[in-house]
């Protein structure tokens, strides 16, 4: 019987962990009781907003009773502990949206994702950390201390899914949720090294309420790509409660997973034709990063196009123009509320609890500063559509983000440049993945790998090629027992 004081299970992937219950190597209640001892260890962490050790107590003991009796047929994730971005509804359980105001709302009712983890055996025994009502590039809020990042306590773990992507890189459980409504998923997984995947619009129905992005999604956020696959196989079935939900048959994530690239349309760009990246050495990293997929037998490319810029105010006729996605989204959620808006019309006593980055919305340059400091020759190039290029090619390659984690309390981290590689998946409905590519200055750096709506199938596989020529698991953060 292994032994639960091991700190290399912190390390093991989740879909190794099963194996290890099912031979009777480990129990699902030992990996509850070690993993509980681990996140008191590293609560400065911060990764998480609420734990709960008494439920996963209980289930894991209930599910290794279970396995001791022989039972067949468990379910896929059977006994796994899960960790949930606070902003996923949870029934029964606290879910805060990182604001006080929410502080005590514990909904009556699942969103689809965490239903069907339930369903699938999964314990929900954490709601991670993220920034009020998912709106801040740090996980910071007024209920826990700031997330902080695993590989330097003195930087962000980035946002919106910041709680989460520390918890994986931390080795603070083998599976979470995230989401993602412009990079929230992906940047936070190239901050910390892990992998991370946003969905295409729909693939996960994501019912959440009232409060909500339209083009946010629920991804997984694991430290190994077959992990992902995994929770994919699980939570990515309809459900009518979302207006978005896609009714075609997903693929079958795991057993598309090593099928390799070989034949793969495979294109690169280092810019998407407009950004100007912070640190240009990570382009360079990435773009090192990306000549893996030929080496791989993918047939590589790097073709010229440029994408709309969806946060230039002077590129008025976009395709993913900001009048049209708020018009669309409107369209799609006629009841949603925007949380600045509705935030504006609380009672003064309520509105005082919302943090200064809610309130104050101060962010500099404004999106006018920014657009009109866009160099014309840049605006100027011919626009291409997504849709036109992806006619050319099957995946696309980029950087998630032109720059390593930021340190806390830094001003002037635009929103436009942390989404400029990012955001535009979402608004076209895409799918997109953070893969670790490397490490510049000691940080981690993440690849971005793009696909088309539904073809989730082919961005795992491409990430799980990539990991097996570059495997990541072996590289943790420092200081961590």
């Amino acid at each position: 019987m292994a032994s639960a004081a091991d700190t290399e299970l912190a390390w093991t992937p989740a879909w190794r962990l099963r194996e290890m219950f099912a031979a009777r190597d480990l129990s699902p209640l030992e990996f509850a009781q070690f993993l509980l001892d681990r996140v008191a260890r590293h609560s400065d962490l911060s990764a998480f907003i609420t734990v709960f050790p008494e439920l996963l107590l209980e289930q894991a003991e209930a599910a290794t009773d279970r396995i001791m009796q022989g039972e067949d047929g468990l379910p896929p994730l059977h006994g796994l502990p899960v960790s949930l971005k606070d902003s996923i509804v949870t029934r029964g359980q606290r879910t805060t949206l990182g604001s006080q105001l929410f502080s005590d709302n514990i909904p009556e009712q699942d969103s689809a994702a965490s239903a069907r983890l339930k369903e699938a055996g999964g314990i929900i025994f954490a709601k991670s950390n993220l920034p009020e009502f998912e709106l801040n590039r740090r996980s910071i809020n007024l209920l826990v201390p700031e997330t902080l990042n695993a590989w330097d306590r003195t930087r962000t773990s980035g946002g919106s899914s910041g709680g989460a992507g520390v918890a994986t890189s931390a080795g603070l459980g083998p599976l979470a949720l995230g989401t993602d409504g412009g990079g929230s998923i992906r940047i936070p997984s190239s901050f910390s090294g892990i992998f991370g995947l946003l969905p295409s619009r729909g693939r996960v129905p994501d019912y959440c309420g009232e409060i909500g992005l339209f083009m946010s999604g629920v991804g997984p956020m694991t430290r190994d790509v077959r992990d992902a696959a995994m929770l994919m196989q699980v939570i990515a079935r309809p459900d009518e409660r979302d207006p978005r939900t896609r009714h075609d048959d997903p693929p079958d994530y795991l057993a598309e997973l090593d099928k390799g690239v070989e034949g793969l349309r495979i294109g690169w760009s280092p810019d998407l034709g407009r950004v100007v990246p912070d640190e240009p050495a990570i382009v360079d990293i990435c773009q090192d990063a990306a000549r893996t997929f030929e080496k791989l037998g993918a047939k590589f490319s790097e073709p010229s196009f440029r994408f709309e810029d969806p946060q230039d105010e002077l590129e008025l006729d976009g395709d993913y123009a900001k009048w049209k996605m708020a018009k669309l989204g409107k369209e799609i959620y006629p009841g949603a509320i925007d949380p600045i808006s509705w935030s504006m019309k609380l009672p003064r006593e309520e509105y005082a609890r919302l943090t200064i980055y809610i309130r104050d919305r101060s962010d500099r340059p404004t999106m006018l500063d920014y657009a009109l400091g866009i160099r014309p020759e840049v605006r100027r190039r011919q626009r291409t559509h997504i849709d036109d290029l992806f006619r050319e090619i099957d995946l696309l390659v980029c950087p998630v983000i032109a720059r390593t984690a930021f340190e806390c309390g830094v001003s002037n981290v635009t929103p436009f440049q942390y989404t400029a590689y990012t955001f535009i998946t979402n608004l076209a409905g895409y799918c997109g993945a953070s893969v670790p590519a490397g490490f510049f200055q000691g940080m981690p750096v993440g690849l971005q790998i793009m696909g088309r709506p539904n073809e989730e199938h082919l961005v795992l596989r491409a990430a799980r090629a990539f990991e097996r020529e570059r495997p990541w698991a072996q590289h943790r953060p420092p200081n961590l027992d």
